[in-house]
């Protein structure tokens, strides 16, 4: 019996190239490809599926952040194995994905070698690629730790990572909270650094992750 994926990524090309890597496999059948949010969620109520290889970042209303995403889908469809396909390469999201249930994270860099071993894994043992792995590891090695959770911040950096996580501005938070601009921007640094996220996107998935907005 063959097992029906489904694909979703909003780049036509990964669609293009994912379809061809499983099309000639004799045990998948490709049911529905999608390149936003909103047509993947269609084609889950359509087109009964067995696995969904889906890109972690993509446009679509309430549900570009991947993970709420993901967790959405485990509630929707809690049989359904999920191999997410990503550039991500922030350990402390890479981490937050994997203990969602998946049953492989795959570099979009590795996709030919690795996309069939994720295909072939389990979530009891999910298949993560080589260099995913080894930024976790060398994450891992530099902190000596895992990387801080929400309440090893300062009460004011988390204060001010619950209003970024409202969607409010760095100005807007000044604002409410009676601070300058300067000293507002350097406490959401502070928690950024002591939180291993680089960018502004990746903070704002770390907030939504741990319940701070």
């Amino acid at each position: 019996m063959s097992i029906r994926v489904q694909i979703a990524d909003d780049h036509p090309l990964t669609l293009i190239g994912i379809h061809t890597l499983l099309e000639n496999r004799a045990n998948l059948d490709v049911v529905a490809q999608a390149h936003s949010v909103e047509a993947l969620l269609k084609n889950l109520q359509r087109h009964p599926c067995d696995l969904l290889l889906t890109d972690l970042m993509m446009p679509g209303g309430e549900q570009v952040d991947g993970i709420r995403l993901i967790r959405r889908l485990r509630t929707l469809y809690p049989q359904l194995a999920i191999v997410v396909v990503t550039m991500l390469d922030n350990p402390a999201l890479i981490n937050s994905v994997l203990k969602l249930g998946i049953q492989g994270l795959v570099s979009k860099r590795g996709l030919l070698n690795d996309l069939p071993k994720a295909v072939a894994a389990s979530p009891r043992a999910p298949f993560v690629s080589a260099s995913i792995q080894h930024l976790l590891d060398s994450s891992a090695a530099l902190h000596g730790k895992p990387l801080l959770q929400p309440e090893q911040l300062s009460a004011r950096e988390v204060e001010v990572l619950r209003l970024y996580g409202t969607g409010m501005s760095i100005g807007a938070i000044a604002l409410h909270l009676s601070r300058s601009k300067q000293t507002i921007s350097t406490q959401k640094s502070s928690a950024m650094r002591k939180l291993g996220l680089d960018t502004s996107a990746s903070l704002f998935l770390y907030i939504q992750e741990h319940g701070l907005s």
